[in-house]
Order: C-alpha cells, then sequence, then structure tokens
C-alpha cells in the first residue's frame, strides 16, 4: 500500500459558539513538518491541532489553517456589573465629599478598566468547548484528506508497479546478452595479452590463467544481475506491505541504481550499454514517484 504526500481536505461545521472551518494541505518534505494557522483570538488552538496530526502521517509538509466566525453574542462585550458598580459608589463618595454638581455620566464609566470585557474573554470561558468541536471539523478534513491521498497513492502504485515489471525484464535481457558477451571479452582479453606477453604465456601457463581468473571476477557483471534480481523482489515486498515505505523504497532504489551504474562500468558491450541506460532511466522514473510517497 502506498500513500501520498500530497493532499488536500476540508470541512467546515456550525455550532452554538459560531463557525470552525479547517483546510488541510499536505506536500513532498523528507521529515514531519506541520505549520498550523490559527485567528489571533484562537492561537491556543494551535497546540492542540498540532498534537492530534503528529501521529497522522510520517512524513510531508501538512499545512493547517482554520478559520472561525463567531456567533453575535461573543462578539458583543459585556458589562462587567460588579466593576461598575465599584467605580460608581467609589466616584459618589468623592462627588459627595467634593460637593461636585455636575451628575456622573455613565459614558464615562464604560471606558474605566474592566467595565467592558472583551470577546476574547468570552471565547475563554467555553475554551474547551471550542476545542472539541474544533477537533471535530479537524478530523474530518483529515478523512477527506487521508482518502485523497490514498487514491493518489493507488495511482503511484499502478505506475510503479508496471515501470519495475518493465526493469525486471530489462535485467533479464542483460543477463542473456551477457551471457554471449562474456565469452567474446574474455577472448579478446586474452588475445591482447598474448600479444602484450608472448613469453611469459609459454614459461608459466598455470600462472596466466590464475590472472585471468582474478581480471575475470573484476569485470563479470553476474554479482550485479543476482543483486538487482534480488532488490526487485524485495522492492515488490516493500510495495505490498500494509503501510506506506516510502523511505524504504528510497533506499531499495539508491541500491539498484548503484548495481546497474556498477555494470555500465564494467561491460563495454554496446548492447548492454544501451539496456543500462533504459534501466537508468526507468529506476529515475520511479524514483521520481517514490519520492511523493510517504
Amino acid at each position: 500500500m502506498l500513500i501520498s504526500m500530497t493532499g488536500h481536505g476540508s470541512a467546515s461545521d456550525t455550532f452554538d459558539w459560531g463557525m470552525a472551518r479547517l483546510d488541510i494541505y499536505s506536500v513532498n518534505s523528507r521529515y514531519q513538518n506541520i505549520a498550523v494557522r490559527c485567528p489571533k483570538e484562537l492561537y491556543a488552538l494551535e497546540y492542540p491541532i498540532r498534537e492530534e496530526l503528529k501521529d497522522r502521517f510520517k512524513r510531508g509538509k501538512l499545512t493547517v489553517s482554520l478559520y472561525a466566525s463567531f456567533a453575535p453574542d461573543l462578539k458583543t462585550a459585556r458589562i462587567n456589573g460588579d466593576v461598575l458598580e465599584n467605580y460608581f459608589e467609589e466616584l459618589m463618595s468623592i462627588h459627595g465629599r467634593l460637593k461636585l454638581l455636575e451628575e456622573i455620566q455613565l459614558e464615562i464609566l464604560l471606558d474605566l478598566p474592566g467595565v467592558l470585557e472583551q470577546p476574547e474573554v468570552c471565547v475563554f470561558d467555553i475554551y474547551d468547548k471550542v476545542v472539541e468541536d474544533t477537533l471535530s471539523v479537524l478530523n474530518e478534513a483529515l478523512s477527506k484528506w487521508n482518502e485523497m491521498r490514498r487514491i493518489e497513492g493507488d495511482h503511484i502504485a499502478s505506475f510503479i508497479i508496471q515501470t519495475i515489471d518493465k526493469y525486471e525484464i530489462l535485467i533479464a535481457n542483460i543477463e542473456k546478452e551477457w551471457d554471449n558477451a562474456f565469452r567474446d571479452e574474455l577472448e579478446e582479453l586474452k588475445r591482447k595479452i598474448s600479444l602484450l606477453l608472448p613469453d611469459k604465456i609459454q614459461e608459466d601457463e598455470t600462472s596466466h590463467f590464475d590472472g585471468f581468473a582474478l581480471l575475470a571476477d573484476k569485470w563479470d557483471i553476474k554479482e550485479e544481475i543476482t543483486r538487482s534480481k534480488s532488490h526487485i523482489i524485495k522492492f515488490r515486498e516493500t510495495l505490498d506491505s500494509p503501510s506506506s515505505e516510502g523511505k524504504k523504497l528510497d533506499f531499495l532504489l539508491q541500491e539498484m541504481l548503484r548495481e546497474i551504474n556498477t555494470i555500465a562500468s564494467k561491460v563495454k558491450n554496446a548492447q548492454i550499454r544501451w539496456y543500462v541506460v533504459e534501466g537508468k532511466c526507468l529506476l529515475e522514473q520511479i524514483r521520481e514517484h517514490v519520492q511523493n510517497v510517504e
């Protein structure tokens, strides 16, 4: 199973305190990266949202934006009657002692500190309910986000399976070509050495062929072919894993690229080198898609 790192999900709902909408966007990243954007009056929700997201994905850059609209009664400032009464009693006492003739104006009292409670104070009073409701909207948005990532992951998996099948056929063609090319290149090497060292060959025939065996091992690509087959098997097993293993697939591709690059450096056969070019193209195509997998 593969899950794409790229996705989008959005959800909204209306509650007694107002309306909440959450938008989720994610893109590729080697590590887990979470960015939460909240309105000023709900900045405290960043922590619970972040905690909710931490275990929902392995890697990728995830951006969550919260938009909120509060009910009219929460937008209206409230008068703190106790504070207003205390101010009034103090002012009346001073008013009597100074024998002032002017009446105390209510508008003046409303401007005094603490008389009007701002909407933020009211939101704080229902903070737990706002968190609970916001997380319920977040879970709905996450569900849509995950569904989009799974669908995209299925498309990626389909392409990768087709491409790895082509690569397996190509490795088989390299093996078949090498069975013939090995003998030809070995004979060519023998011919060149016999021209360069004719006396040495006559004096020490056994030593000469021991050297051939050592040299043949250095340019023989049978080990690389065997390891390439093994990597393909492991790659398919990882694709069939119940969880998305993007990092593991990426590491396997690095090993596969290393093997086919080694094949290119060892052989001179034109057909095999052309197969190598095709193989590297196929692996790069797979890698581009794997790098988008969680």
